[in-house]
């Protein structure tokens, strides 16, 4: 997988078609389905009650308080006013306009109160939707990102993929706000608008609609600009996230090595990168809406001279039989403004639809980079028909491996030995010729190219993977801990085992004395990966979490690395004790270790080329080990 300038992976499916993106997110949005409808139902009638209320009040205020129009009979019916007063006069007099005047201010009021909760209600209700959406698509990468091989994870920087999961993933609800939705609602408003204008002129809606045609070719012109500014914002952004993460962790290095400032010279680079991005981002949509709100204004502009013209010659409206209950029978100072809203309505309509295509284009490469994650296949997975781990009697085989983290580069060649139980294999040689990597292999957290690794005879590609890893106990060079309590960060491989188990298998790790002598014993919190503990302590805690697992087969990659001598005798003497019917495997660059396997495995440029214990090995006078224990490599060289 390539990276990108922004030090990303570029995605193969970056530039997928818009409407593919959003078709993708139907499985999230399905489940709430009713939630939509619901939600759709009551902001169409929000809508259709806000617009009768809106033509209402304009009427109301300024033909008949303002300038003492009389009310139509239905008016009257449904405001309970008496016809002859309020309907069968020329003007309205002094006190029915007071009257009618409270009666706005009442109206006003309540609308207002009744719109104002509608909207908030809805608001939260849309909230909610959205965030069980957002829910569902985080758990599905996350599901999909842990169970990704190490290749991928190799190449993918750990804040690219917190930005995918916590970033990328949040473009979900904005296809539901932001392509649905939103751009639903605004065709719904310009359409009622629409009607509503060419109710009173048809006319006035031909001329407004003159500027859609020019407006979407502008719009459609403008997407590759606006993927292509997306796509670098977020790869500026995501590089940027990246940078903090690998900062924080290294916190320690940058204060040993006094590098603080170059770190935040780094960031502050790779901040203003991202800035100049988003704001290259943001220019574009500003010229888009530009674009789009130039041509509306001019069709506004022309509306408001021909409706002008109509109120001065008093025209009658269009659909006089319509409107003619909110009193717009003829073109007057009251039709002018509900009108020119309308007008206001399209116009700024139309600048929302622009920005809401930009935002989708914005969904789009969001999208792309969220469904990359999913659609990336696992490498290791059960096959068909895989079966349970047999238990572990003949021990475990490497028949002729090959492998290579990448192509043309190959880490380990024909590699070939068993192990049996009850015995406890060393694997030696210089950093990089591949110890490691057998590891991770036995573990499946790669495939073997060539060959075969079998246990007991069956192949561990026909062992499902749980069941492998289940009765694989491992330790690791990272130690990687918990900031939770001892005891659960050694029962972290074995959740269910007791206190008492618990404890054992500290003991077995020489680790219950110092776990003892904590605040609180085994419930003595951690802290951020172990930071409470010294790299000896944490060592020995690794060692217990192996232990308590009670796997047929054990995996020690540099257990001891961090242990003085005395201590790693007790442990390595422990562990003998403990693992009698085991396979024990063992990487380490320890001659005193390394001298008390059973067996020794010596690699070298990823070929096995030695094999015997220590005494059969060293008597080889031009042997491999040989040379690598009497030239000092054995205590200097480090796993890997």
């Amino acid at each position: 997988m390539a990276r990108g300038a922004e030090g990303v992976l570029a995605d193969p499916d970056a530039n997928t078609a818009l409407g593919a993106a959003l078709w993708r997110t139907r499985a999230y949005l399905l489940p709430q389905l009713r939630h939509f409808v619901m939600y759709g139902v009551l902001t169409a009638f929000t809508m259709l009650l806000e617009m009768g209320a809106v033509l209402l009040v304009y009427d109301l205020l300024t033909n008949k308080v303002l300038q003492g129009e009389p009310l139509t009979e239905l008016q009257a019916g449904l405001l309970g006013f008496d016809p002859g007063r309020f309907v069968a006069v020329e003007a309205l007099d002094q006190a029915a306009r007071l009257t009618l005047r409270t009666v706005f201010l009442v109206l006003a009021a309540a609308l207002l109160s009744i719109g104002f909760a509608l909207g908030t209600g809805l608001t939260y209700y849309l909230t909610w939707i959205l965030q069980r959406v957002n829910q569902d698509l985080r758990l599905a990468m996350m599901d999909a990102a842990v169970h990704l091989s190490l290749r991928y994870h190799d190449d993918a920087p750990v804040g690219d993929g917190i930005y995918r999961v916590y970033q990328d993933s949040a473009m979900v609800t904005n296809v539901v706000q932001n392509g649905l939705i939103a751009p639903a609602t605004a065709l719904v408003n310009l359409l009622v608008a629409l009607v509503t204008v060419s109710l009173f002129a048809p006319w006035l809606g031909v001329l407004l609609l003159v500027a859609v045609v020019p407006s979407v070719v502008v719009a459609r012109a403008f997407v590759p600009r606006l993927r292509e500014g997306s796509a670098r914002a977020r790869a500026a952004n995501s590089a940027l996230t990246s940078h903090i993460q690998e900062s924080v962790h290294g916190a320690r290095v940058l204060k040993a090595h006094q590098a603080e400032g170059r770190a935040f010279e780094a960031f502050r680079q790779r901040s203003f990168r991202a800035l100049d991005q988003a704001y290259e981002l943001r220019r574009t949509v500003a010229l888009l809406n530009l674009a789009v709100f130039v041509l509306t204004a001019m069709s506004v502009i022309a509306a408001d001279y021909l409706m002008a013209q109509w109120v001065w010659a008093e025209a009658p409206t269009f659909g006089y039989g319509v409107i003619a209950f909110v009193g717009f029978a003829v073109w007057n100072l009251g039709a002018f403004q509900a009108a020119q809203d309308r007008n206001a309505t399209l116009s700024a309509g139309s600048v929302t639809l622009a920005n809401l295509w930009s935002l989708l284009q914005d969904m789009g490469v969001g999208l792309a980079r969220a469904f990359f994650v999913l659609d990336q296949e696992p490498e290791v997975r059960d096959r068909p028909g895989a079966v349970a781990m047999p238990p572990v009697e003949r021990g475990v085989r490497f028949r002729e491996v090959d492998f290579a983290y990448r192509p043309g580069v190959p880490v380990l060649r024909g590699v070939s030995f068993t192990a049996q139980p009850g015995t406890v294999t060393a694997v030696v040689g210089v950093s990089g010729t591949g110890k490691s990597t057998l590891m991770r292999l036995l573990l499946r957290l790669y495939e073997v190219d060539g060959g075969a690794i079998e246990i007991d005879g069956v192949d561990i590609r026909d062992i499902r993977v749980q069941s492998l890893r289940d009765g694989i106990g491992i330790v690791l060079q990272e130690n990687a801990l918990f900031p939770t309590t001892v005891a659960d960060n050694i029962r972290f491989a074995a959740p269910d085992v007791d206190d008492d188990a618990v404890e054992a298998a500290a003991a077995t790790a020489c680790a219950d004395g110092f776990v003892r002598d904590l605040p609180e014993g085994y419930a003595t919190e951690l802290g951020e990966r172990g930071a409470k503990l010294s790299t000896g302590q944490r060592q020995r805690i690794s060692i217990a979490r192996a232990v308590v697992k009670n796997a047929p087969i054990l995996l020690l990659d540099e257990p001891t690395a961090s242990l003085d001598v005395a201590t790693e005798r007790q442990v390595l003497a422990r562990l003998a004790e403990w693992g009698r019917d085991k396979v024990i495997f063992l990487v380490t660059h320890r001659i005193g270790t390394i001298r008390r396997a059973d067996r020794i495995l010596f690699l070298e440029e990823g070929v096995l080329v030695e094999e015997g214990d220590h005494a059969s090995l060293m008597e080889r006078p031009e042997g491999r080990y040989r040379a690598f224990v009497t030239t000092g490599h054995g205590d200097a060289a480090h796993a890997s």
